[in-house]
């Protein structure tokens, strides 16, 4: 099938080239092959290091036990509480209680504001890769090649947690979610199409990142194949428009698009961009590289981390959640209502890298040579409802009547016994 779509690329475009068909002067398309957060790392080598980005290194691994007694639980009943001999802690999905150290016994993870902010170890350096969102080149960070004006808030929030610090492409979050669409998870074209002699230098560009249904192809080495054919799978959400220029091979947004969506490689699954923009350079290789950049809601992106099991992500990231809560809300730089607005939003960058690829519209007929939107081709018919794991942050034990195992579970008589102390559900 994909040789056919193959060879009918070549044909239809050969067709349009003959029969003078309306279309773009120029066109490129691609597939992406690797997308992470854009965060910029300072170190020499290791994950956890200090580095010009982060001086002191990535956050500290935290004592859930001490974390517990400032809680107000026990010693005794913290240190039975991350024993793995307890029969509530889950050795796959952690231990629920962890979630009732708010106040009142409240679950931090849905509750974050009943526990205190104990701080999260933001970047201090000065560099960030991304895009000047904001045409302000006296605010933000300096990028590696000296711009001025580089406005990524996000990862000077997030940059010295360990699940996004490190190399580009090495990062245990970019390792994660690349490898998931590397193996067929999703995928996401691009196109982009000029009207000028010159690709290279053209003032009116434009360019689409769309869905499509076809995986992608691995070659002998495991990395991702070049010139695969890809049919756009127009969907109602998942698709990004944006006007832009080239300029020595380098594509620049003209103008900032209001809103686009992106298939995001997090737990969120998606990434809602306001006032977007692009930056892209295309290789001599023919590959794409460059950033997607905008403003994204913050709060979707802590609800992805409590839906990933929070006291998994705990443990294995080494942050407590409701600081990372704190930090974006705190951080946050961008009003949808204008600058007297409520801030839910925080300026993003997200680093994409693309290959030579032959994209079809959607039903294969021909070859795609015009940036357009397939929203309304997208399909009616309601999304499949995905079965719930995870419930506030938290994996029900199937043992016990749904909803229970949510609750606060009772500390043994000899443990409170031993601590001389009331039972963990009933302590202030």
């Amino acid at each position: 099938m994909k040789r056919r779509l193959i060879e009918l690329a070549a044909t239809t475009a050969a067709l349009v080239g003959f029969c003078g068909a309306a279309s773009a002067e120029w066109s490129k398309t691609y597939v992406v092959e690797w997308n992470e957060a854009a965060m910029y790392y300072g170190a020499k080598t290791g994950v956890t290091d200090p580095g010009t980005d982060c001086p002191k290194g990535t956050n500290p691994e935290i004592d859930q036990v001490k974390l517990l007694e400032d809680a107000g639980y026990t010693p005794a009943e913290a240190k039975w509480l991350r024993d793995p001999a307890n029969p509530s802690r889950s050795p796959v999905h952690g231990q629920n209680q962890m979630a009732f150290r708010g106040e009142g016994r409240a679950n931090v993870y849905i509750h974050p504001e009943t526990t205190k902010d104990y701080g999260l170890v933001g970047v201090s350096g000065k560099i960030s890769e991304g895009i000047n969102l904001d045409g302000d080149t006296s605010t933000g960070f300096v990028s590696p090649t000296g711009e001025k004006g580089i406005d990524n808030t996000f990862y000077k929030t997030l940059g010295c947690w360990k699940t996004y610090r490190g190399p580009p492409r090495l990062s245990s979050g970019a390792l994660t979610f690349n490898d998931s669409m590397r193996e067929g998870a999703w995928t996401v074209v691009i196109v982009v199409a000029g009207k000028g002699d010159d690709p290279m230098n053209d003032k009116a560009v434009d360019v689409g990142f769309y869905m499509s249904g076809d995986k992608l192809v691995k070659d002998g080495n495991g990395e991702i194949a070049r010139d695969y054919t890809f049919r756009i799978k127009p969907d109602a959400k998942f698709e990004a428009l944006f006007k832009a220029q080239t300029k020595d091979g380098v594509i620049t947004s003209r103008t900032a698009a209001d809103e686009v969506w992106l298939r995001d490689p997090s737990y969120t699954g998606e990434l809602q961009l306001l006032r977007a923009r692009v930056s892209l350079t295309m290789e001599k290789d023919g590959s794409l590289k460059g950033y997607v950049g905008g403003y994204r809601p913050w709060k979707p992106v802590y609800d992805g981390w409590v839906r990933a099991r929070g006291p998994v992500i705990e443990s294995l990231t080494w942050v407590r959640l409701p600081d990372v809560y704190y930090a974006l809300k705190r951080s946050a730089d961008y009003s949808p209502t204008g600058p007297g607005g409520e801030k839910t939003h925080i300026s993003y960058a997200e680093r994409v890298d693309a290959i030579p690829a032959f994209v079809m519209t959607p039903d294969a007929s021909k070859q795609v040579t015009e940036v357009t939107s397939y929203k309304a081709m997208a399909s009616k018919e309601p999304p499949e409802k995905k079965k719930i794991y995870v419930v506030d942050g938290l994996v029900p034990d199937p043992k016990v009547p749904f909803g229970e195992s949510l609750k606060v579970y009772p500390v043994p008589a000899k443990v409170s016994e031993a601590a001389s102390a009331a039972p963990a559900s009933g302590r202030k």
